[in-house]
């Protein structure tokens, strides 16, 4: 992940981005803010169907901001 948007989420304690093709990615933040970008982990949306509403909405809200920003500055594709 070269050019990457970076979206925080305090309640989640994680950072998210996706790439040109809308794969969700996400890593932990420190104690200080910090993250590490080097290495990102692939959200896995079937495990999260356990977690509560309220995670999926923030993760969900999330993506789609995230896409929103992505395609503004064109590196985003979708294929449909």
């Amino acid at each position: 992940m070269s050019n990457i948007i970076i979206l925080t989420s305090e309640e989640l304690g994680c950072a998210y981005s996706i790439d040109n093709e809308g794969t969700l990615f996400y890593t932990p933040m420190y104690e200080e803010g910090r993250v590490d970008t080097e290495d990102w982990c692939e959200v896995d949306f079937m495990s999260m169907l356990g977690e509560e509403e309220s995670i999926r909405n923030e993760v969900n809200r999330i993506e789609e901001e995230l896409i929103t920003l992505n395609k503004a500055v064109g590196w985003y594709y979708q294929n449909k």
